[in-house]
């Protein structure tokens, strides 16, 4: 999504943000399975727990890009018709598009949390550390909220700063 309605520093720190809480949990992974690997070849002895906090990070790097590859319009996608479609059938397309996308994330979030809730009620851990599963998917729920925000606020710009399509 282009640029939303807020001041381009607020944009910038939050590029910011999501870009530095993305890159962590994979700079993680990139370290965790160097040593990993030293571990087991050199002193024939895995870490303990390795591939669990692998998993933990993956998710918390694919939730934290989520808003900011959203917010930047980078998802993959496919044009088979838009070179085909005028420039207002192109911003309907978008409209209902974004909106699909909108239901999905709030969809989403509404079972992430309901599972999060869950994951804490019945205190599910993973088997070797014993981690808690629930504030992770919390996390996770609330980076799909924001997701769904920009959304939201993409779209409220749309159809509010030219009115509905035309």
């Amino acid at each position: 999504m282009t640029e939303l309605n807020t001041a381009p520093s607020t944009a910038n720190t939050l590029d910011r943000w999501l870009g530095l809480m993305s890159s962590l949990p994979l700079a993680l992974i990139v370290v965790l399975t160097f040593l990993d690997v030293f571990a087991r070849y050199l002193i024939s002895s895995p870490i303990r727990g390795s591939l669990e906090i692998i998993q933990y990070a993956m998710a918390l790097s694919i939730f934290a890009a989520l808003p900011l590859v959203t917010r930047h319009r980078g998802h993959v996608t496919v044009s088979l018709i838009d070179s085909a479609l005028s420039a207002s059938v192109m911003r309907w397309k978008t409209v209902v598009c974004d909106l699909i996308s909108l239901l999905a994330l709030v969809l989403i979030s509404w079972r992430l949390w309901v599972y999060a809730g869950e994951s804490v009620e019945q205190n599910t851990q993973t088997i070797v550390l014993a981690l808690p599963q629930g504030p992770l998917v919390y996390v996770l729920a609330l980076f799909a909220v924001l997701t769904s925000l920009l959304v939201a606020l993409e779209l409220a710009r749309q159809l509010g700063a030219q009115g509905a399509p035309r």
